[in-house]
């Protein structure tokens, strides 16, 4: 009778001894579980922030923009080649275009140092356990930051052309005031 009750006894102790160590390990887990989705959704609103900066439509924005001031740049060359206007509204003019030039060159700038800062901190943020979901992230931000980084190079393109235009109309500018009604429309 004496080993019965030490059976069941042991048994017992046994079965609270299972069941306490399951209780723990499943709260370990369910804490890890916690962290890792937190983790995971750190990750997925700097993805969300890094698409919306590196949107397409945000990009032709820009390069529309340029094509404006390239536009009245054009415009402004005709006006001045058949004497129209006088310098000091070329000279608003050249304050305006600049100070949008400023702007682009601004938000180039931006979205490039947003564009490799979201690249790092995704890099540094991404752990073991989410390991095979990082290679595939990775390329999709390496693939988006490629097509950005073009996008931006074309506006540089733009922004050149702005310059070379803009330097042509000077030397328009200069000639003008030598001509005959240059010399009485701009003093």
């Amino acid at each position: 009778m004496n080993k019965v009750i030490q059976t069941i006894v042991l048994t017992l102790i046994g079965a609270v001894c299972f069941n306490s160590g399951l209780y723990y390990g499943i709260g370990k887990s369910n804490e890890q579980l916690d962290r890792v989705m937190d983790e995971y959704v750190i990750i997925q609103e700097q993805v969300d922030a890094f698409v919306k900066v590196s949107d397409p439509k945000t990009i032709l924005l820009y390069v529309k923009q340029l094509n404006k001031i390239l536009d009245d740049v054009t415009f402004l060359n005709k006006v001045i080649e058949t004497g129209q206007i006088a310098e000091e509204s070329l000279n608003d003019f050249f304050e305006e275009s600049q100070n949008q030039l400023d702007e682009v060159n601004e938000r180039i700038v931006v979205l490039a140092l947003e564009t490799q800062g979201m690249l790092s901190k995704l890099s540094e943020d991404v752990t073991s356990d989410l390991r095979s979901n990082k290679v595939e992230l990775e390329n999709t931000l390496k693939s988006e930051s490629d097509l950005v980084k073009k996008e931006i190079g074309k506006l540089y393109d733009r922004v050149d052309e702005l310059y070379k235009e803009l330097e042509k109309l000077s030397i328009l500018v200069d000639k003008a005031k030598e001509t005959f009604l240059g010399k009485y429309i701009i003093k």
